[in-house]
């Protein structure tokens, strides 16, 4: 398996995946996520694989991407001054999925964000997503906060 930074040909396999994790969206919320055809535009793909503020990687494995992991890096607001990375997405091939290819991409991201200058890394998971919950609390992540709700 080698993992390295996305390129604009990789959109088609990248847009395979994210449908992959918008699926599940839509299976565990679909009183919030609707299907659609592209989780990101060819154009808004573009901006982020040229953004020098974004991490894009992806695993792949005999020229067939297996995992991808994008990061956009921020800085709060009215907070701690304290370069942040955001994980935005992370995902394995279902069919690829327990074989390590998270582990890899999410601590060689890691890596990427350090020698960016970020101090923390955060992301956020549903909370009908178990698994992922349970890989990252493995990976060392721990709960930040709670957002709670109520149907009116």
């Amino acid at each position: 398996m080698q993992i390295r930074n996305m390129i604009l040909d990789d959109y088609n396999e990248v847009d395979r995946l994210m449908a992959q994790v918008h699926q599940l969206h839509v299976n565990g919320r679909p009183d919030l996520y609707i299907d659609v055809e592209h989780i990101y535009s060819y154009e808004q793909f573009k901006e982020m694989v040229e953004n020098e503020d974004m991490i894009t990687i992806l695993a792949e494995e005999k020229n067939h991407v297996i995992g991808i992991c994008m990061i956009s890096m921020r800085a709060r607001t009215c907070m701690v001054k304290r370069r942040t990375a955001y994980m935005e997405d992370l995902c394995v091939d279902e069919a690829c999925r327990g074989k390590g290819v998270g582990k890899k991409l999410f601590l060689y991201a890691k890596e990427l964000a350090v020698k960016m200058g970020a101090e923390r890394l955060d992301l956020m998971v549903w909370d009908f997503n178990e698994n992922a919950r349970k890989f990252y609390e493995s990976m060392g992540m721990k709960p930040q906060r709670y957002i709670y709700e109520t149907m009116l």
